[in-house]
């Protein structure tokens, strides 16, 4: 272990009165007050950096991705939600051609954690986990089956609306939107060679 050089100033807590720092350590063992170097993560760190960096001198736009966290338990849940929203709307959930781990690719790949119509990260971290529980995938297309280039993630309020529409109405009302849709599930297609 490395000895420090010089004693670090004494702690105060946020009251202003001396307290004792191992009250505050995040990760037993590390010094408060210090950032803690795990492995990797300075050479990630400035590897992430040099590529901003060298992507905003070049003039790219680089469109960062959320971390999407979900554990399985949530993919059941979308893979569930889809199952019964099948059987209540078709009366038969065979036309699902999705497991639970193409959900997770849907979902995650994507989707982004986030609703078709949600262009932008708006919950991330603990935000997006609450957000899981207000959506679920529907059939992009109605008369195709719920397949991985037919599903879209969608809000519960966004669902009947969607589902009342034809896609010749969506595209006609909103092109951007379509568009952007039609371009994710062309990736999935691509993906995975269908």
């Amino acid at each position: 272990l490395e000895k420090p050089k010089v004693k670090l100033l004494p702690f105060k807590a946020p009251t202003g009165e001396e307290e004792n720092p191992s009250d505050y350590q995040i990760v037993p063992g590390f010094r408060v007050r210090i950032i803690p170097v795990l492995g990797t993560i300075p050479a990630i760190f400035g590897q992430v950096m040099a590529s901003y960096v060298l992507t905003d001198l070049a003039g790219l736009q680089v469109q960062t991705e959320p971390v999407v966290n979900f554990d399985m338990d949530h993919y059941h849940i979308l893979h569930q939600r889809l199952i019964e929203h099948e059987e209540l709307l078709y009366g038969t959930a065979m036309q699902v051609q999705v497991d639970v781990e193409e959900v997770m690719y849907i979902a995650k790949e994507l989707w982004h954690g986030r609703s078709a119509r949600e262009q932008h990260a708006k919950d991330v971290g603990r935000g997006m986990w609450r957000s899981i529980n207000e959506l679920m995938l529907v059939r992009w297309d109605s008369t195709k089956p719920a397949s991985i280039s037919n599903l879209i993630l969608l809000k519960f309020n966004e669902v009947d609306e969607h589902e009342s529409q034809t896609l010749e109405d969506i595209k006609e009302k909103e092109p951007e939107f379509y568009s952007r849709v039609i371009a994710v599930l062309k990736r999935a297609e691509n993906d995975f060679a269908l």
